[in-house]
């Protein structure tokens, strides 16, 4: 049995992850049990998955636990102990495990490096944060591995919408927060609209700065940007659109990218470690275009340059290749499979 431990109980990277390992796993028949807050976002998911065993606590009795190492539950102190694997999917969190069970890992979905030198196992899921580790601490003495993320290679529902409308159908998606640069799409559309480019954006989600980011599109009456609220399965939506784009400051994988590009939509975006470990230093190649951080105008020159069919049908296969050959769940299931083996 492989074990995951989180604190978190938000929609996003972390509960996508979990599902996610959650698939791989069962792939290579292994048992996942996963210890998380009551009312986590990815428990409505899990409790599908015939592999996977739910433990729900209420949150502070969580922490209390983790604090006291289980003295109180011995039937999870027992999993524990039993497992091939534990990964912590918070950081904070490790401390608290690496020095009582052998075999656990951290998996560092931040990118940030606090607390990831105290660990026998750092499980990055970028090149990228793997160098800035190795920067930090040159003479760290834990193991350090790249496991990047897989996704569920199911077939998209196709729908050519492009025969009914000339106009370019841009979808983004994300938390509603600064580090998610949505601001600099509305700044995009105020350019579009300059420069008499026929696009619609579509923007999916919520979070804190909704009201700031709906006032400013009123505020310039804007009628070619839209906030659509959050939805639960994007899947269904992306058949809808022609250019997926995501202007981040900060992504450390960028789930939502590889969801995008397996189902066929061409992506913009900015030069995060999830976007350049997705694309490499081969963009186009890889079913994308690179933009720097905070650049507008690149992105409207990306959509411009969408505008053409062919190059956009180009890029629409170059993106599903990319997921299926290097991001797929078997490729993630045989990594996982690499890491338990080597250690039992």
């Amino acid at each position: 049995m492989i074990v995951s431990v989180t604190v978190d109980r938000k929609k996003g990277g972390i509960a996508n992850s979990l599902i996610s390992y959650s698939k791989a796993l069962n792939l290579i028949n292994e048992k996942h049990l996963i210890v998380l807050p009551k009312n986590a976002a990815a428990i409505e998911v899990l409790q599908d998955h015939s592999n996977v065993e739910i433990l729900e606590l209420n949150k502070k009795s969580l922490y209390f636990h983790i604090y006291t190492k289980f003295i109180l539950r011995p039937d999870i102190a027992k999993h524990l102990k039993k497992s091939k694997w534990i990964f912590i999917h918070n950081s904070k969190l490790l401390k608290h495990f690496s020095n009582f069970f052998d075999k656990t890992g951290l998996i560092n979905h931040s990118g940030k490096l606090r607390n990831t030198n105290h660990n026998a196992y750092n499980i990055f899921i970028t090149q990228s944060g793997l160098s800035r580790f190795l920067k930090k601490y040159p003479d760290n003495v834990s193991k350090n591995i790249v496991i990047c993320h897989g996704f569920d290679l199911l077939k998209p529902k196709i729908q050519n919408y492009r025969a009914n409308s000339k106009r370019l159908e841009i979808i983004a998606a994300g938390r509603f927060i600064q580090k998610k640069g949505f601001e600099d799409l509305i700044d995009t559309a105020v350019m579009l609209k300059q420069e008499k480019i026929s696009a619609q954006i579509s923007l999916y989600g919520e979070g804190p700065l909704q009201s700031k980011l709906a006032n400013k599109i009123n505020e310039l009456e804007l009628a070619n940007i839209s906030l659509m609220g959050w939805c639960p399965n994007l899947r269904d939506e992306f058949t809808k659109y022609d250019i997926f784009c995501i202007p981040s400051l900060i992504e450390p994988f960028g789930l939502i990218i590889g969801e995008a590009m397996m189902n066929g939509l061409p992506v913009i975006s900015t030069k995060t470690d999830g976007a350049l470990e997705i694309f490499g230093g081969f963009s186009e190649d890889r079913g994308g275009i690179l933009v720097d951080f905070s650049s507008p105008n690149q992105i409207v020159e990306a959509i411009s340059r969408l505008q053409d069919e062919d190059y956009r049908d180009l890029l629409s296969c170059n993106a599903k290749a990319n997921i299926e050959n290097n991001f797929s769940l078997k490729r993630l299931s045989t990594d996982l499979k690499q890491l338990i083996d080597d250690e039992n």
